[in-house]
Parts: structure tokens; C-alpha cells; sequence
């Protein structure tokens, strides 16, 4: 049963970045520049999957550690969303704090740089339940008229009240067209790098064509395979120690 819904959970959270993108666009076309650090805090109070996970890591880590995946991917997709132009950058050193509307979390993103690449820490609350830490840079971008391409980086921590921790490290591009009408508007591409303290490591693959690939290992067996799309869905399938 947990397992189901876990690959329900991973689905619904990239499909709900897509329909966030299905309307940034328009929103954003008549809006004032965007600022980086307020959308990512506010790509940061997504913490469904956060959730997800807290109630899957006693018995099924490898679930908990896709759930927290699924997190990064589409709070990374979210701060993306939009952008077609350099952002605005809050003063090196100002603390931005982001709070959920029900304040159950909060996110406080600080500006840690702005040259030679723009730099964040950011860190999330959810009282009772986790806490994250993690570093953002903005490494490379490439503007032009309403195109856009960012490389940037994420390295997370991820610990939760009940004892487990993830670490997730991303290396995604983003390309972004505020013009585009069919299709999505926002594109990701990348890596990310997945680990925690039950003993799973992972990788998950988004190609060119959004198609997503890659396994969660424990020892020399596989756990669980990422399958899917950034269109239709990512789904995580777990499967038991004879399948694997």
C-alpha cells in the first residue's frame, strides 16, 4: 500500500509543477522582474513530499528517499518557472524569510553572493517533522529576449525528527520560453544524486526529451527504479529483494 501511494506521491508532485508552469508564463509577462530568492522560499513551502516521506522511512527508505527526490525536482522546477530575464538579487548578505500561508513551514533564503556566480543558503522548518539545509548557485545563464537557460546547482540536507536524513545533490539546466504555446514552458534537464543514512544511494536521469531514468541502491541490490516522464509523470517503483 505505501508503496502505491509513494509512486502516486512522486507523480503528483511533477505534474503539479507542470500545471505551475502552465501559468507562470502569463503571470509573469506583465509582472515586475522576479526575485530570485523570494520564488525560491516559495518553491521551498511545497513540503507535500516532505511529508510523504516522514511517514515512509521507518520500513520502506528507499520510498522516503524517492519522496525526497521528488521534493528537490520540483522545488527546482518551481524556482525556475517564469524567469526569461536576469532576476532581481536581494544585497549579499540579507535573510528573506517565506512563510506558508497556514504557517506550518518556513524558508529562509540568505544571499551569499553575486559575483562570479549568484550564491544562496536556504533553510526550512517544519516544526515537529523536518528541517532542511542546502546551498543554491546560479553558475551560468544565457539570456535572450525571452529565452532563458540557467545551470543551478543544488546541494541538500534533509533530516527529520524521527531520525532520517537524505542528502540530494542536483546538476540541472533549466531553458525556459515565455512564448512557447504547446508544451511546456519551462524545460529541465540534469542529474540528481541521491543518498541517506539507511544505507540507499540513487541517481535520477532527466533527458533532453524529459524522459527520466534511474535506480535507488542498497548493497548491491536495486531497491527501486525511477521511470516516467516530466510530462506525464515520474513514478518510483520499488521492488523486493527477489526482484531486485
Amino acid at each position: 500500500m505505501i508503496g502505491m501511494l509513494v509512486r502516486q506521491a512522486v507523480r503528483m508532485a511533477v505534474l503539479a509543477g507542470g500545471a505551475a508552469a502552465a501559468t507562470a508564463g502569463v503571470r509573469y509577462a506583465g509582472s515586475k522582474r522576479i526575485n530570485a530568492a523570494d520564488r525560491l522560499g516559495r518553491a521551498l513551502l511545497d513540503t507535500e513530499r516532505l511529508l510523504d516521506a516522514s511517514q515512509y522511512s521507518d520500513t520502506e527508505s528507499e520510498a522516503a528517499l524517492a519522496a525526497c527526490s521528488a521534493y528537490l525536482v520540483n522545488v527546482a522546477h518551481q524556482a525556475a518557472v517564469g524567469i526569461s530575464g536576469p532576476p532581481a538579487l536581494d544585497p549579499v548578505g540579507f535573510e528573506r524569510t517565506v512563510r506558508s500561508d497556514d504557517s506550518t513551514a518556513t524558508a529562509i533564503v540568505t544571499t551569499t553572493a553575486h559575483e562570479p556566480e549568484s550564491r544562496w543558503q536556504f533553510e526550512v522548518t517544519v516544526p515537529a517533522v523536518v528541517r532542511v539545509t542546502g546551498s543554491r548557485r546560479l553558475t551560468s545563464s544565457r539570456f535572450s529576449g525571452p529565452r532563458v537557460k540557467m545551470s543551478t546547482p543544488d546541494t541538500v540536507s534533509i533530516r527529520f525528527e524521527n531520525g532520517y536524513s537524505a542528502r540530494i545533490e542536483s546538476d540541472l539546466e533549466f531553458a525556459s520560453n515565455l512564448l512557447q504555446v504547446v508544451g511546456p514552458r519551462t524545460q529541465i534537464t540534469g542529474a540528481v544524486h541521491l543518498s541517506d543514512n539507511r544505507s540507499n544511494v540513487g541517481r535520477l536521469q532527466i533527458d533532453h526529451n524529459g524522459e527520466v531514468t534511474g535506480t535507488i541502491t542498497r548493497g548491491s541490490n536495486i531497491v527501486g527504479r525511477f521511470e516516467g516522464s516530466l510530462e506525464s509523470g515520474i513514478t518510483f517503483k520499488q521492488y523486493s529483494a527477489l526482484e531486485a
